[in-house]
C-alpha cells in the first residue's frame, strides 16, 4: 500500500481526486497539508498539517500529491524533492522550463521522482486511439482538430489571476496542446499560425496551427468565456474518427469512438475512472515510464512557453 500526503485541500482535490481514489486499496491518505480542516467522516483517519515543516518530518509517506495553485507548484515540488519525498503534481507541473530543469537536478541528487498527472491519457479510450493509430486503421494521419473551451467567467477564480499562474493556456489550453505529444509522440513541432486573446494582460482564448515531423497538421483551440467544447477529430487517408469529451467531463465516464466515412461505425468504450488509473500507473511505474513522463512534460511546457511569448 502506498501512503500519501496531500498538499492543499483544493476544490479539485475534494471534488475530483478524492472521490476517484478513496476506495483504491493501494492508497492510504495519511496527511493533508492545509489551513482548511474538513471534519467530514471521510477524513476522520487523516492527520491535518498546518505548515510544510510538519510534512518535512514525516517519514512514513511514499508520495505527496500537490494540488496547490499553479504559481506554487515549482516551490512546493522543490521542497518535497529536497526532503526526499516523491511527488505527483497537477498540471502544469511548472510555469517555466528552467524551473523543470532545476527539479530534475534535485530529484537526481536525492534519488526521488516527480510526475505531472495528465489524467485523460490513462482512460481506455485514449489507449484504444493509440492502438488504432499504430495499426493505421484509418491510414496515414493527415490532420487533427481538437478544442477545449469552457464557459468559465467568475473573476474570483484563481484561473483569472496572473500572479497565481492562471490563464487559459495553463488550464484548458494545456490539453489540446498536449495531444501533439501524448497521442502522436511528436518530436518536433513547427508552429504555422497562432493567436492569443488577452483581457487585462491575461490570456483567455487561443488557437494554434502546427505541424510535426511526420507532416501531421494540428488545428487546436481553447478558451474561457466560451460555449463548452471538448473533442478530438482525427483525419487519415482512409477514414476519420471523432471522440467527444476526450479530456473528460465526469470522474467516471464511458466514451465512444465514431468512425466517419466508414458507415459511421461506433466503437463503445466502457466506463473508467481515469484519475484512479493515473495514480495506479504512476505509483507502480518503472524508470522508463518516469523518463517518458518527464520528456512529455518538457515537450508540453516548451510549446506553452513559446505561445506565452507572443506579443499582442
Amino acid at each position: 500500500m502506498y501512503k500519501l500526503a496531500i498538499w492543499s485541500f483544493s476544490n479539485h482535490f475534494q471534488n475530483k481526486v478524492f472521490p476517484s481514489i478513496k476506495d483504491n486499496k493501494n492508497i492510504k491518505i495519511k496527511y493533508i497539508l492545509t489551513r482548511k480542516i474538513n471534519k467530514n467522516k471521510d477524513f476522520r483517519n487523516v492527520k491535518w498539517l498546518k505548515n510544510k515543516d510538519e510534512l518535512k518530518s514525516k517519514k512514513d509517506i511514499d508520495f505527496v500529491y500537490i494540488s496547490s495553485r499553479n504559481s506554487d507548484h515549482f516551490k512546493n515540488i522543490k521542497f518535497a524533492l529536497q526532503n526526499k519525498i516523491n511527488v505527483i503534481c497537477e498540471k502544469p507541473i511548472c510555469l517555466e522550463t528552467s524551473q523543470l530543469r532545476q527539479l530534475v537536478k534535485i530529484s537526481k541528487i536525492n534519488k526521488v521522482r516527480f510526475f505531472e498527472i495528465i489524467q485523460y491519457k490513462h482512460h481506455p479510450v485514449f489507449l484504444r486511439l493509440k492502438t488504432i493509430l499504430k495499426k493505421k486503421l484509418i491510414g496515414n494521419i493527415k490532420k487533427v482538430e481538437s478544442e477545449f473551451k469552457i464557459p468559465l467567467k467568475e473573476k474570483n477564480n484563481f484561473r483569472f489571476s496572473e500572479k497565481m499562474g492562471g490563464g487559459a493556456i495553463n488550464d484548458v489550453g494545456f490539453y489540446p496542446i498536449s495531444i501533439m505529444f501524448t497521442l502522436f509522440n511528436s518530436k518536433k513541432i513547427n508552429i504555422l499560425k497562432k493567436k492569443i486573446i488577452k483581457e487585462n494582460r491575461l490570456d483567455i482564448r487561443g488557437d494554434l496551427t502546427a505541424e510535426n515531423e511526420n507532416k501531421v497538421l494540428f488545428k487546436l483551440a481553447w478558451g474561457f468565456k466560451s460555449l463548452y467544447k471538448n473533442y478530438i477529430t482525427i483525419i487519415g487517408t482512409n477514414g476519420k474518427m471523432e471522440v467527444k469529451f476526450i479530456f473528460s467531463k465526469k470522474i467516471i465516464q464511458n466514451a465512444e469512438i465514431k468512425f466517419l466515412r466508414t458507415k459511421n461505425k461506433i466503437l463503445k468504450i466502457k466506463k473508467a475512472n481515469q484519475i484512479n488509473l493515473a495514480f495506479n500507473d504512476m505509483l507502480k511505474s518503472d524508470l522508463n515510464y518516469y523518463k517518458d513522463n518527464l520528456n512529455l512534460s518538457f515537450s508540453i511546457l516548451k510549446t506553452i512557453e513559446i505561445l506565452k511569448k507572443i506579443r499582442i
